[in-house]
């Protein structure tokens, strides 16, 4: 969530307008919707048309005050780059916790915004490696999962955006072979990511597993137990199988995946046995 969509989700009476919104000030009696807000270059523009103070403003908002119209402080940046570890898009982290995503513009600058660029694993040198060397890949939700699992010596992955993001055929295909536990966060979204994704990489990796730690993710979970705690409840997890019926827009989305994976398969000249992948025996039926 960006830090407009957070101000947004705080103020009365909000009314979407060119180039913006206007909303009730909070910092005074507002019957006239005075307040103009709006982001431009990943910054955050208020302006209150009865004369409160920017800072004013922010504060009631609850959010820090970062200087008149300026960007909120970056804590993090994490890199996303291809296989060969070239950078082709960043994720970037502010405080208050909110993220940006951006990509060079070959310039030295910065476009902020991910059009035309397919998603990618995150450190997808390690993950790549990981596979050929037969090395468990965790899969969770966040980039600061991923570092703090890194900082234990294990290899983790993510694509940018958590729960809500969608993985491409291409990046399954990555994965052909590999052993992989997948680590939601604790909440609805994170459970209903993690069945996703496991349906997606069944059937097309060496091995598969879910587990829900009894904390809200994975980095909370860390600050308590050891990675040794956690490689034991992986090795008490049962393989995932799929629960079984699936939605009409499920299936379409599973189908494509079998075709081009089946097709990648193909084009590597596997064996007919290898080229058996996944597909739920109550919907392979075709509507036509």
């Amino acid at each position: 969530m960006s830090e407009l969509d957070i101000a947004l989700s705080r103020l009365e009476g909000v009314k979407k307008i060119s180039g913006g919104y206007q909303a009730h000030c909070p910092c005074h009696e507002d019957k006239h919707q005075s307040l103009s807000i709006s982001e431009n270059d990943g910054k955050l523009l208020v302006y209150c048309h009865a004369g409160c103070s920017f800072d004013v403003i922010i504060k009631a908002l609850d959010l820090r005050p970062v200087g008149k119209n300026s960007t909120p402080d970056i804590t993090n940046t994490y890199d996303y780059t291809d296989a060969a570890g070239n950078l082709l898009y960043q994720v970037v982290r502010y405080h208050p916790k909110t993220f940006k995503q951006r990509r060079p513009d070959g310039a030295g600058g910065w476009i902020w915004d991910l059009k035309g660029m397919k998603p990618v694993l995150y450190h997808l040198p390690e993950v790549t490696q990981a596979v050929t060397d037969n090395k468990l890949i965790w899969v969770v939700e966040g980039e600061k999962d991923v570092e703090n699992l890194r900082k234990a010596g294990e290899v983790a992955t993510t694509i940018s955006g958590g729960a809500a993001s969608k993985w491409p055929p291409e990046m399954v295909t990555l994965l052909h072979s590999a052993t992989c536990c997948i680590i939601p966060d604790n909440d609805e979204p994170g459970h209903k990511y993690a069945n996703y994704v496991a349906n997606l990489l069944y059937g097309w990796c060496a091995s598969v597993k879910v587990i829900t730690l009894d904390a809200k993710d994975v980095s909370a979970y860390l600050e308590a137990n050891s990675v040794d705690n956690l490689r034991d409840i992986l090795y008490n997890t049962k393989e995932y199988v799929p629960s079984g019926a699936v939605t009409r827009e499920e299936f379409n989305e599973l189908r494509g995946f079998n075709l081009h994976l089946l097709s990648t398969l193909r084009l590597k000249k596997e064996s007919t046995k290898e080229r058996k992948i996944y597909i739920y025996s109550n919907i392979i039926e075709d509507d036509n």
